[in-house]
């Protein structure tokens, strides 16, 4: 079920383009007990290695503008988007229209509730998660402010170094090893405004013994590309269900040192970073400059079925702070039955069948075609959905369901960026033929496979897919 937007595109002069970017640090104190978000519950920040931030880059094609945040972070609910749009709709035209994804890393503030000191315990800093809402709703309201006149690259590269930084050990072993890079530029100074790099990997080279506040690899990449070109650098996750950097399957030979960078070692996060925006450098070498003259955007509702009887048991315990209700038919459902939870006690377990979310389809457009297009996937979502290679394997618990559209074979241009963890994050979007959540498990494996348990349900990647299929067939 999902209800649609429409943001019609409105042809302009192609000298009416703009772009501005602006970025804010969103680390949390430390004099206080911060939970880290990604490696189970109760492990505590005692240090920031280098701090976290929210970068915006608003692109205007007058009167239309569109302004995509990029947020380090483990993750936000659609709530938090929803209260930050708010914020900044107060003080922004009301054609403006703002997507906002978290990078994903895996050593920040608990954002989500999940990784507090025990499974049915809430991480989440009040405090804090108000002040980074604002945080981030004032950064998009810097970079609308700070538009200018603009040209625009486009690049792509799927060199074979970008696949061996991604690690799979969930069949089928699919990867999203396509690089996807934009840069603005002021043509009056030929200075560069603004560099966007989506690719797909979990940011949690630092693993879980790291207690230091970090972006993660990210880091590097950004780094790398303000020292090569200026301005402001934003990195967006892709595809990154079951894609790790950790393991030997992802080796990082150390020039300084002749040997393989280990696992859980910022050289390893440092070398992962740096090779990243090499490879988008590298990309911009070929870029083609093109010249939108209209943005495109359409926006659905989607609510997606609740499986997830965790998710439910801590939603009742108050892990989320109230920021992920359930939904029947659409309509809100605040409907619960008591039931007793071990260590927890009599609570109130919600009832209602759906989750709310959001999928949003942006073509940035010249003479009537479509240049370059934009998706935002509200969750993890795993390579072969949007690649294709979607298998079927003995032991799955849905060995006949029908595949879901491929994300890529939807769209229609060379540049596809694909936003992950935009707008929302609702765990894992798993084939519904590879879901494996009763035994037998997949290929007969001695234990379940990893995923499930963070995924919202096997009905979740279709809700999604077909959603997003239908926005870009309207």
């Amino acid at each position: 079920m999902c209800s649609l937007l429409l943001f019609a595109a409105l042809a302009c002069p192609a000298d009416t383009f703009k772009a501005g970017a602006a970025q804010s640090v969103i680390t949390p104190q430390l004099g206080h007990t911060v939970y880290l978000a990604g490696f189970g519950h109760n492990r505590l920040a005692t240090g920031i290695h280098d701090d976290l931030y929210a970068r915006c880059l608003a692109l205007e094609i007058t009167p239309q503008t569109l302004v995509m945040c990029s947020a380090d972070l483990i993750g936000l609910f659609h709530d938090d988007v929803l209260t930050i749009r708010r914020i900044f709709q107060e003080t922004t035209p009301p054609q403006s229209f703002l997507i906002v994804a978290s990078t994903h890393t895996h050593a920040g503030p608990d954002t989500l509730g999940l990784y507090g000191p025990t499974p049915l315990e809430t991480g989440i800093d009040r405090k804090y998660m108000e002040w980074v809402d604002r945080r981030i709703a004032s950064t998009a309201v810097a970079a609308v402010r700070a538009l200018q006149p603009a040209r625009l690259e486009l690049a792509r590269d799927d060199h074979p170094l970008l696949g061996l930084l991604q690690g799979v050990d969930r069949p089928p072993l699919v990867k999203d090893p396509f690089l996807f890079v934009m840069r603005l530029i002021a043509p009056s100074t030929g200075q560069t405004i603004a560099t966007v790099v989506n690719w797909s990997d979990h940011p949690e080279v630092l693993g879980r013994k790291n207690t230091q506040i970090t972006c993660d690899y990210p880091h590097w990449v950004r780094t790398y590309l303000e020292k090569r070109f200026g301005g402001v650098a934003l990195f967006f996750s892709g595809s990154i269900g079951k894609l790790s950097p950790l393991g030997d399957p992802v080796s990082l030979l150390d020039p300084e040192t002749g040997k393989i960078a280990e696992d859980g070692t910022w050289r390893k996060a440092e070398l992962q970073g740096s090779e990243i925006g090499r490879l988008a450098e590298r990309a911009l070498k070929n870029a083609a400059a093109v010249h939108p003259d209209s943005i495109s955007i359409h926006s659905a509702t989607v609510f997606v079925p609740m499986h997830n009887s965790h998710f439910r048991m801590a939603q009742a315990a108050g892990v989320f702070a109230g920021r992920k209700p359930l939904y029947t038919n659409g309509q809100l459902d605040p409907a619960t039955e008591v039931r007793d939870l071990p260590g927890v006690g009599r609570v109130k377990y919600p009832t209602g069948h759906e989750i709310q979310t959001e999928v949003d389809y942006v073509q940035l457009r010249a003479g009537g075609a479509a240049l370059a297009e934009i998706v935002t996937i509200p969750g993890e979502i795993y390579p072969e959905l949007v690649n294709g290679g979607i298998a079927r394997y003995p032991g799955a618990d849905y060995p006949q369901a029908p595949f879901e559209p491929v994300l890529r074979e939807q769209l229609k241009t060379k540049y596809q960026f694909i936003l992950g963890l935009g707008n929302d994050e609702i765990g894992y979007l798993i084939p519904k033929a590879e879901w494996d959540e009763e035994p037998p498990w997949l290929l007969n494996a001695a234990k379940p496979w990893y995923g499930e348990i963070n995924s919202v349900g096997p009905d979740a990647a279709g809700a999604v897919l077909r959603a997003v299929a239908e926005l870009v067939r309207r």
